[in-house]
């Protein structure tokens, strides 16, 4: 069974590799499925059977995406757990950082001319599950590593919601 989760996890990341490479290329709205796997070096029905549709892989990889800049956020914050200033100055210089050297961010935001691309959309009007997500991580963060804030838990989540809106 772990050997079979491994290959799993691999395959999955194989195909959300392709599916980030051909969308900084490409642009979301022109990867094919056919194409996600081809590049991944799996059938097309394994794609579908592990994400179900185009907006399944979009979906993944805006998650994979999330917990990566979080996971970076806190390896930043982690070396300033006595100052909560400094912590958070490295942790947007980390996330404005990855942003600028990411080929598929640079791509979601600059967009297409015309309609906006879907990837645009998830990180904007769509991104309510992510930002709640890194809202709760960021106030548990909060919590354990800076005692000496003595906000109210509403207070804090407020403050973790608007710095975060702000990225």
């Amino acid at each position: 069974p772990r050997i079979r989760s491994a290959l799993r996890d691999l395959r999955r990341d194989a195909v959300l590799d392709a599916a980030a490479e051909l969308a900084a290329a490409r642009g979301w709205k022109a990867v094919r499925m056919e194409d996600i796997a081809s590049n991944a070096g799996v059938s097309r029905r394994s794609v579908f059977n592990e994400f179900g549709s185009k907006a399944g892989v979009l979906d993944a990889l805006a998650w994979r995406n999330t917990n990566r800049l979080l996971s970076g956020a806190a390896k930043a914050m982690k070396v300033h757990t006595d100052n909560v200033a400094a912590a958070i100055a490295a942790a947007t210089e980390y996330v404005l950082t990855h942003a600028a050297e990411d080929p598929l961010h640079q791509r979601a935001l600059a967009g297409q001319t015309g309609a906006p691309d879907e990837m645009l959309t998830v990180l904007t009007t769509q991104s309510g599950r992510f930002l709640k997500v890194a809202t709760t991580f960021l106030t548990f963060y909060a919590r354990r590593h800076w005692q000496q804030l003595h906000a109210d838990e509403a207070q804090l989540q407020f403050a973790i919601e608007s710095l975060l809106r702000l990225l």
